[in-house]
């Protein structure tokens, strides 16, 4: 008798009916206080649903103080005006498999009986005035595949029992006072699809055993103290969810290696204390966002400072992209401030705005579709180590403000369609031809007649080889580049030359250095090429 538009009391001719199986006058209009002959009525009752009448009141009092009750696999009383405690008789229905009470008066706690339901499957008391702690004994439900308790006044930590339970699907604790952090222990809950906790007390890191839960497909932690986020590696596929920008205290935020797509929320390129962000390796499309300046934490430099150097934050492993190579950091430091958007589908224009980011340790872009010119504003970001701009259709000239990056380690600006002369300024005398393969129409190459891969979609699937920039650079050009290498290794020796000398064989060592360096810099000038060892 679902939805037919009852309304009033419930009928007094369903008491005659002893013999029912199951009773459904749900989404009707009935009202009224439940009748006191309900209670006879669930004799052989195996599922009841009262729900969505509004106005239907009483308490629940009549399900389960008869042993009769026992026979029950369903009670739906979700949206009436149902009051009071669960009754205990509830608790001993051990075929009981869905009870659903949210959106009502329902209150009290859930008490331990709890884990006799040994052949429950969903549990939704969301929306209700139930309190208190969830009970270790919940850990015994091992049918249970729905935890809902959304919207309720149940606090403390999360038992860890539930991260064992081998059929729960989806854990729906939003809105609640649950607190503490997620532990490792979510990684033995390989069934789980939902996990959501916005709006609570959970705090600290998300765990990266949360990898093996490969059955994650919803994960929502909206505005809470959530400090550290790693989703690397997985095969997530959905768009960027915008309640990232709501977790105001994440540090990093590690999504690499999924299957994201769409483009990046402005919402996330506003975290006012985001150290680490690395979207790289999914399929994100459209311009970066320009609202970079949100980003205060890679925009104050202060903190980047090699003092800090004793000032470990997390403990947690991070893994990310690092000049070149993939690197596993143990513990992340307050100076290691990185952007990798790399190996996506961005387009447009680099920001000019990302020059802002003056805290910055490293940025990489590579392996996407930006075009345009390189920002002349990227030499302002004064702590820059490592900058791959590579794979990309950027044109133009190398802005001769990236000459001001003197921390600058790491240069790739390989495969792109840059034209006129490489600086030979600050960090630029460091860096070989294997940071500009792929711009033919590029001058002023150090390093020349190297031979090179010439394959524009990679470095690992060479077809053809070249000499880069054979005929591009004079001997003038080159005279000069050389006199600047030597005079910068003759300046640098001579001010660390006094540190030296407290050890004998470092100091023979570094003169020895220095004598083939200067033997390295005669060779280039005369055509000639030799292999320089610089171990200390």
């Amino acid at each position: 008798m679902s939805d037919c538009g009852l309304g009033g009391p419930i009928p007094n001719p369903l008491l005659n009916l002893t013999s029912l199986l199951h009773l459904d006058l749900s989404y009707n209009y009935l009202s009224a206080q439940v009748p006191s002959w309900f209670e006879n009525l669930t004799a052989h009752l195996l599922s009841l649903d009262l729900s969505l009448n509004e106005n239907l009141g009483g308490d629940v009092s009549f399900i389960g103080q008869r042993k009769s009750s026992s026979s029950l696999t369903s009670i739906e009383l979700s949206e009436t005006d149902m009051k009071g405690r669960i009754p205990s008789g509830i608790w001993n229905i051990s075929c009981l498999k869905h009870l659903v009470l949210s959106r009502t008066g329902i209150e009290g706690e859930i008490p331990a009986a709890i884990g006799n339901l040994i052949s429950l499957q969903s549990l939704d008391l969301s929306a209700t005035r139930i309190e208190g702690a969830i009970p270790a004994a919940i850990g015994n439900l091992i049918s249970l595949q729905s935890l809902d308790l959304l919207a309720t006044r149940i606090e403390g930590e999360i038992p860890s029992a539930i991260w064992n339970m081998p059929s729960l699907k989806d854990l729906l604790l939003s809105a609640t006072r649950i607190e503490g952090e997620i532990p490792s222990a979510i990684g033995n809950a390989l069934s789980l699809e939902s996990l959501s906790l916005f709006d609570t007390r959970i705090e600290g890191k998300i765990p990266s055993a949360i990898g093996n839960v490969s059955s994650l497909k919803s994960l929502n932690l909206y505005n809470t103290s959530i400090e550290v986020l790693d989703l690397g590696n997985n095969e997530l596929e959905d768009t960027l969810p915008h309640w990232i920008g709501k977790l105001s205290q994440l540090h990093v935020l590690v999504l690499r290696s999924n299957h994201f797509h769409g483009s990046i929320p402005r919402q996330v390129i506003g975290l006012p204390n985001l150290q680490i962000l690395d979207l790289s390796g999914n399929n994100l499309s459209e311009p970066i966002p320009r609202n970079l300046t949100n980003l205060l934490a890679m925009v104050n430099a202060s903190q980047s400072n090699p003092n800090h150097l004793e000032d470990v934050r997390y403990t947690n492993k991070i893994k990310i992209s690092w000049k070149g190579w993939d690197v596993e950091f143990v513990k992340v430091l307050f100076i290691l401030k990185c952007i990798d958007l790399s190996n996506n589908n961005l387009s447009g224009r680099i920001p000019s705005k990302m020059g802002s980011l003056q805290g910055l340790i490293a940025l990489n872009l590579s392996r996407n579709h930006l075009s345009g010119r390189i920002p002349k504003t990227l030499g302002y970001m004064d702590q820059l180590e490592s900058l791959d701009l590579s794979l990309n259709s950027l044109n133009g000239n190398i802005p001769l403000e990236l000459e001001f990056l003197s921390y600058l380690e790491f240069l790739n600006l390989s495969y792109n369609i840059l034209d006129g002369k490489v600086p030979h300024g600050g960090q630029f005398l460091t860096f070989g031809e294997s940071s500009y393969l792929g711009n033919s129409k590029l001058s002023g190459i150090p390093f020349t007649n190297i031979t090179v891969c010439n394959n524009s979609s990679g470095y690992g699937n060479c077809t053809s080889i070249e000499k880069i920039g054979e005929a591009k650079n004079s001997d003038g050009e080159m005279i000069g580049w050389a006199v600047g290498l030597g005079l910068s290794y003759g300046l640098g020796f001579s001010i660390v030359i006094g540190v030296l000398t407290l050890n004998k064989r470092v100091k023979k060592r570094a003169f020895d250095i220095y004598d083939v360096v200067i033997l390295a810099i005669d060779g280039c000038i005369r055509g000639r090429s030799m292999k320089v060892d610089t171990t200390v």
